[in-house]
């Protein structure tokens, strides 16, 4: 039978034109209950409210993640080109077929969809990070992208086409795409503010951290990298995800101070041994469930405001930090971010910096290295990290770890005591010896400028 021309109107207004997004929720709600129709039209009922605070299940959260990521935006479509139709992209070699095939193997493999190599989940799983490789010529393929795509397999199983657009819609709606374009520019922002907020709100944790030499780069870069689906299991992953694409990067950072929380008495207890050990796998075996992992995220008022001013200060001169009170009658959080200037040591105090600066414990690699500028130029944007391959110059260069030992299949890690030995050892002869030449020359360092002169 013919459609009306007032359900076609209407099924116009609230699909590709994405009427729905104007609407305030209580609005929502309303169109929902003038008809049957309206109800089917308006997403099975599904308002943010409810994605945020129960499991809707597959259906109902599948409509709603399919209207938050496509909602309101168009996704260009050009034949022949990097831009065209997922069938036509999917089907083409592209130049990291082979670095894809390797991750696919060892994606999920705890997941029924994805266990059989080879099987159906494997074989859309290449198939779809080809096209995204084609698709986003300036990523190409980057590590992490496979359990993004992988998640999105498991909300739409059915439909790799959907779940194209929707990776792509992630990707670029949420600015994920900076997080994996080349010398991952956006990364060693995301790594550093994640260390001021843990000093403000997890002070024990922080601590604890520095004395062992590590920062989020050590435990939680694939957190930000796959959205927690490295680490958490995937029912607690999707309710991850269904508060994420309600209020944004502020759930990630909310839900990785929930993690550390779990953590924050064992830590300090700990030899930096046994504690690189827990920071890499503490996340997999997390025995909260998904809603109680939520609720104690929830408890850390983090926001976008916080994250703004961090972001805004990552390019300041001076150290920064971010101080967070708790007003214990009204339970308010009050918040700033300051600068905090190095105040010059006395002789005293130097020899004794020195001294523990022997005895510290030495600080894992690290990939980013902070770069202040006091005023960037306007048409030119700060470097705000640096490569992950070891390919960087200066502080920023990468360097390997050899006291890790990394399961390629199941991405499981674990600490070397033997080489971990070694390593500290190494750096500390490394240390004492510069230490010995600084204190050889101390004239020839104060005379340079006079004799330039």
């Amino acid at each position: 039978p013919e459609v009306p021309m007032a359900v076609r109107v209407w099924e116009r207004l609230f699909g590709s034109s994405s009427l729905l997004q104007y609407f305030s929720a209580a609005e929502a709600r309303g169109c929902r209950r003038v008809c049957r129709d309206w109800r089917r039209l308006t997403g099975a009922g599904v308002t943010e409210e409810e994605l945020w605070s129960q499991d809707l299940g597959q259906a109902r959260r599948a409509a709603a993640w399919k209207q938050l990521l496509l909602g309101g935006i168009t996704l260009k479509v050009r034949a022949g080109t990097h831009q065209d139709e997922y069938e036509r992209l999917c089907e083409k070699e592209s130049p990291y077929d082979a670095a894809i095939r390797r991750d696919v193997n060892r994606t999920l493999p705890q997941e029924e969809l994805f266990r059989e190599r080879g099987g159906r989940g494997q074989m859309a799983l290449f198939r779809l990070l080809r096209a995204l490789a084609i698709r986003l010529c300036d990523v190409g393929y980057c590590q992490s992208l496979n359990f993004i795509v992988a998640t999105l397999i498991g909300i739409f199983p059915d439909d790799e086409a959907a779940v194209f657009r929707c990776a792509l819609a992630l990707l670029l709606r949420h600015s994920l795409v900076d997080m994996y374009k080349p010398k991952f520019p956006k990364l060693g922002v995301v790594v550093w503010q994640f260390d001021r907020i843990v000093e403000g709100f997890l002070p024990k944790v922080h601590i604890a951290l520095t004395r062992h030499g590590v920062n989020s780069e050590y435990y939680a870069i694939q957190w930000f990298l796959t959205l927690f689906a490295s680490d958490l299991q995937q029912p607690v992953v999707r309710r991850v995800w269904d508060r994420f694409l309600v209020a944004g990067w502020r759930v990630v950072v909310q839900v990785g101070l929930a993690l550390l929380y779990t953590v924050q008495d064992a830590l300090p207890t700990l030899e930096t041994c046994q504690a690189l050990t827990l920071l890499r796998q503490f996340a997999r075996d997390c025995k909260y469930g998904a809603e109680d992992l939520l609720n104690l995220a929830a408890s850390f008022k983090v926001s976008h405001r916080m994250l703004s001013a961090l972001e805004a200060a990552y390019t300041w001169e001076d150290d920064v930090q971010l101080l967070v009170i708790k007003d214990l009658n009204s339970g308010q959080v009050h918040w700033a971010v300051q600068a905090v200037a190095p105040a010059p040591p006395s002789a005293e105090q130097k020899g004794e910096e020195e001294e523990e600066e022997l005895e510290a414990q030495p600080a894992i690699p690290r990939a980013f290295s902070r770069k202040p500028t006091a005023s960037p130029s306007p048409d030119r944007s700060p470097e705000l990290g640096g490569p992950l391959d070891g390919t960087g110059e200066g502080e920023a260069a990468g360097d390997v770890m050899p006291f890790l030992l990394r399961n390629l299949d199941t991405g499981e890690e674990q600490v070397i005591n033997e080489a971990w030995s070694q390593y500290t050892s190494t750096l500390e002869q490394r240390a004492r010896a510069a230490a010995r030449l600084v204190q050889a020359q101390p004239t020839a360092a104060l005379e340079a400028p006079a004799a330039a002169e």
